[in-house]
C-alpha cells in the first residue's frame, strides 16, 4: 500500500519549496551544535539529517516507514554522509533501544499538514521522547491551528460543486460522489465572520502529543452574513523566532489554508454567537475524519415571537422608531427631509439610523400603510421585517437579551483522504 509521502513527486514539491526548505536548513544550523546526536524522524529524502550533519553533528538516524528511504539512501551514499547516517525504515512507534542505542540531542521532523496534525505521526513523537536527553531539542518548537467562520466559499468548492452531487455533467450522474472533504482555500480577511480563534496549540517539547483532539470555540460574530463553513490556517515555530504559516500562500506553497463546508447555511447576524466544537478520529496513518458541531445563537428572532410586541421592545430596541396610536412611524424632519415621504406624516425624532443609511425604505412601508389602510398591527409586522433585513446587513445593532436569543445546532463530517 502506498503511503501519501511514498512518492518522488510529493517529496520534490516539499524540496521546491524553496523558501520552507531554506527556513528549516537556517532554524537547524542555529539549534544543531557540533557533536550533537540527531533523529531526522519521518526522514523522506533526508534532507533535513543531510543539513544537521553539514551544521556539525555527529550522527544522524533517519526514521522512514515508506519506500522512499532507499532515494534517501542514494543521496546519502552521493553526498558522503553514509558513514555518519543510519537509516531504519520503520514506524516511529516501533522504535526500540537496539534501534537507537544512544540518547539524543535534537529530534529533527516535520509532522505538519495543513490541518498542523499529520496522521499519527504526533503520537509517534512523544514515543520518540523517550530517546531525548534532558535539556534536549525537537524541532520544529511549536505550532497552533487557527480556525475562523466564513461567509463565502473558495473557487476549488464551486468548482468541484458543479460536479459533486449532479446529474448529467459529461452525461453521467455525479450524485453519489462524497461532498465532506476539505478544499483549499483562497479567501481573504474580508469572508471572515469574526477574529480567528486557536483551535489547537502545541508545544512539541513540553505537551504531551496525541494524534486525536477535541476542543469548542465560542466566535462573537463583528459581521452579518451567511454562514458557508470554516476556514483554517496553521503558524508554525521552528526554532526561535523562525516561523512559518499557511496564510502566505506565495511564499510558502507547501500548505495552504483549507476550507471545511458547513451542512447548513444560516444567517448570522454581527452580535450572534458561535460555537464550533471540534473533534478528530485517525482512520489510517495518512486518513482522518473530523467532526464540527455547531451551535448557533442567533438574535434573529422570528416575527412572531412574542418580545417584539412587548410594550418596550420597540424603543427599546430602537429609540427613534415610535408607533403613533394611528400607526405612524416619527422621524426628524430636519434630518431626514432630504428623502421622498410623505408630507403629511409628522416628523418628530430619529436615534436609531446611522446617517448613511437611506431611509426610503421606512418611509415607504409606512406610505404602504396608508394607501392599503393598513392596521396598527400590520404595520408593525412590516417593520419588524424591516429591522431584520436591516440587521442581516449590518445597519444596525439591536440589544435582543441574549436569553431571548434562538438556538441552532447542525454538525458537519469532513475527510482527510
Amino acid at each position: 500500500m502506498e503511503h501519501y509521502f511514498d512518492n518522488y513527486k510529493r517529496q520534490l514539491s516539499l524540496l521546491l519549496d524553496r523558501n520552507r526548505t531554506l527556513k528549516y536548513k537556517y532554524a537547524i544550523f542555529k539549534a544543531v551544535k557540533p557533536d550533537d546526536i540527531v533523529i531526522d524522524f519521518g526522514c523522506g529524502t533526508g534532507i533535513l539529517g543531510f543539513f544537521a550533519l553539514q551544521a556539525g553533528a555527529r550522527h544522524v538516524y533517519a526514521i522512514e516507514e515508506t519506500s522512499i528511504i532507499d532515494y534517501a539512501k542514494q543521496l546519502a551514499n552521493k553526498n558522503k554522509f553514509t558513514d555518519k547516517i543510519t537509516f531504519i525504515n520503520k514506524s516511529g512507534h516501533e522504535l526500540t533501544k537496539q534501534d537507537i542505542p544512544q540518547q539524543v540531542d535534537i529530534i529533527l521532523s516535520e509532522p505538519i499538514s495543513n490541518l498542523l496534525l499529520e496522521g499519527n505521526a504526533w503520537s509517534a513523537i512523544e514515543h520518540l521522547k523517550s530517546f531525548l536527553k534532558d535539556g534536549g531539542l525537537i524541532l520544529p518548537a511549536a505550532g497552533t491551528l487557527f480556525m475562523v467562520p466564513v461567509n463565502s466559499a473558495p473557487r476549488t468548492f464551486y468548482d468541484s460543486e458543479f460536479f459533486i452531487g449532479e446529474k448529467n455533467v459529461y452525461n453521467l450522474d455525479f450524485m453519489e460522489l462524497p461532498r465532506h472533504v476539505f478544499y483549499k482555500s483562497t479567501l481573504d480577511e474580508t469572508a471572515w465572520l469574526s477574529k480567528p480563534q486557536p483551535l489547537l496549540q502545541f508545544n512539541l517539547l513540553s505537551d504531551t502529543l496525541s494524534d486525536t483532539f477535541r476542543n469548542s470555540i465560542k466566535f462573537s460574530i463583528h459581521q452579518s452574513g451567511q454562514l458557508f463553513g470554516v476556514e483554517f490556517f496553521m503558524n508554525v515555530q521552528i526554532f526561535g523566532n523562525i516561523t512559518l504559516t499557511s496564510r502566505d500562500q506565495q511564499e510558502y506553497p507547501s500548505w495552504s489554508p483549507l476550507f471545511a463546508p458547513s451542512s447548513f447555511n444560516p444567517y448570522i447576524c454581527r452580535g450572534d454567537l458561535l460555537r464550533i466544537t471540534v473533534w478528530n478520529k485517525v482512520l489510517s496513518p495518512y486518513k482522518c475524519e473530523w467532526n464540527l458541531e455547531f451551535t448557533h445563537h442567533s438574535k434573529l428572532l422570528l416575527f412572531n415571537d412574542t418580545w417584539w410586541r412587548a410594550e418596550s421592545a420597540i424603543p427599546t430596541l430602537a429609540p427613534g422608531v415610535i408607533l403613533s396610536d394611528n400607526g405612524l412611524l416619527f422621524l426628524h424632519r430636519d434630518e431626514f427631509s432630504q428623502y421622498d415621504c410623505d408630507t403629511e406624516l409628522e416628523w418628530d425624532f430619529i436615534q436609531l439610523f446611522p446617517k448613511k443609511l437611506n431611509c426610503n425604505e421606512i418611509c415607504q412601508t409606512i406610505l404602504q400603510s396608508e394607501k392599503y389602510s393598513l392596521s396598527h398591527e400590520e404595520l408593525m409586522d412590516n417593520l419588524i421585517q424591516l429591522l431584520h433585513k436591516l440587521l442581516i446587513n449590518s445597519l444596525i445593532d439591536l440589544p435582543i437579551p441574549s436569553e431571548r436569543f434562538q438556538v441552532t445546532n447542525f454538525h458537519s463530517k469532513i475527510y482527510i483522504p
